[in-house]
């Protein structure tokens, strides 16, 4: 049966209420925290080789997946997970985090259930207890996509292709297109946003991130959007635009 749509959701800024990456890495060690905004290094990468320092130095795993508990999440965004599963909306989560964070904060919420698919970067505990994070795509493999906005370790307008691919079957080859809502706050959350084909899709864009600010500059981007367009500020927002 097919879904009633397939409701995607960036997560830093997003679904939760912080950039992961920045918070945990700060909550373990400030100094490590520094080295993020000094060091030239590609994104994924840079968060592996903290992580690394840090279980170097003696950290534990402990003190990792405790931060991970810490990460605030607005109980309005709870109950707009639940409100679209048990209106038979397929949920997705399309990030640049990575795929432990990201378990482990869906389950301390007690929400890892909603969701069908995550697609991120992926990451693994080793047997000494220390965190290994992994680009999605290799730096070997460049994922091609012509629009320059996405991160060079996921091009999540790609990944969207895939996930509406799945859902849809054979029909998509006889022009079927998928009821769809994206909630996303960074640039690199436009690409998938090409992905939905009706203007009654909704497409949540965050207000004072760096997404909002790229529609307002480049008005041929915004104009090439099908779907609505709805800013928010709070996760109260979207939980009124869908009820």
């Amino acid at each position: 049966m097919a879904p009633a749509g397939l409701a995607c959701f960036d997560f830093d800024w997003s679904l939760i209420e912080t950039d992961s990456d920045r918070f945990v890495i700060e909550y373990l060690s400030p100094a490590l925290r520094k080295k993020l905004d000094e060091r030239a290094m590609q994104w994924t990468d840079l968060q592996n080789e903290c992580l690394k320092e840090f279980h170097e130095q003696g950290g534990s795993s402990q003190l990792v997946r405790e931060s991970l508990t810490k990460v605030p999440m607005d109980s309005d965004m709870i109950k707009t997970c639940h409100l679209l599963y048990e209106r038979g909306w397929d949920l997705a989560i399309v990030s640049d985090a990575n795929s432990v964070y990201i378990e482990s904060i869906l389950e301390h919420y007690g929400i890892r259930h909603l969701f069908s698919a995550i697609v991120t970067n992926p990451a693994f505990w080793d047997a000494e207890g220390r965190l290994h994070i992994h680009r999605l795509t290799p730096a070997d493999v460049p994922h091609g996509c012509p629009l320059g906005v996405c991160s060079l370790n996921i091009c999540k307008g790609q990944e969207v292709d895939k996930l509406v691919q799945q859902r849809l079957g054979p029909n998509s080859a006889n022009g079927s297109t998928l009821k769809m809502l994206y909630v996303g706050d960074g640039q690199n959350d436009y690409c998938p946003a090409l992905r939905m084909k009706n203007p009654e899709d909704l497409y949540f864009v965050r207000k004072g991130r760096s997404l909002e600010k790229y529609l307002e500059k480049n008005s041929a981007a915004k104009d090439a959007l099908p779907s609505r367009i709805v800013y928010w500020s709070s996760a109260s927002d979207i939980l009124k635009t869908i009820q």
